[in-house]
């Protein structure tokens, strides 16, 4: 993790599972606190084939996150961070760069 402001993260042992899944998403249409839990509905695009011949184009629900709030601020930390390395990169062999 780069940049970390929250030093608690450094007592958190983290375990990589497998088969966890990953989640593709093109937008985060709706967003909202309930019961003092962050919730995001995740949407992907889709291009649905028509009879005549066209497409049409819709976006369908990818996931949908829940977490506390300090959940919320781990993820946006880390939405930033990878954020500013879109903006330093200058080429597609920088996309790929991990933290």
């Amino acid at each position: 993790m780069s940049d970390r402001d929250d030093k608690t993260s450094d007592n958190i042992t983290y375990v990589d599972l497998p088969g966890a899944p990953h989640v593709y998403f093109d937008i985060a249409p709706a967003h909202g606190v309930m019961a003092n839990n962050v919730e995001i509905e995740l949407a992907m695009r889709t291009l649905n084939p028509l009879p005549d011949g066209s497409v049409e184009v819709k976006f369908v629900t990818a996931g949908r996150l829940r977490c506390s709030q300090a959940g919320a601020l781990h993820l946006r930390n880390a939405l930033d961070a990878v954020l500013k390395m879109f903006e330093a990169s200058k080429g597609p062999a920088a996309a790929a760069k991990l933290n």
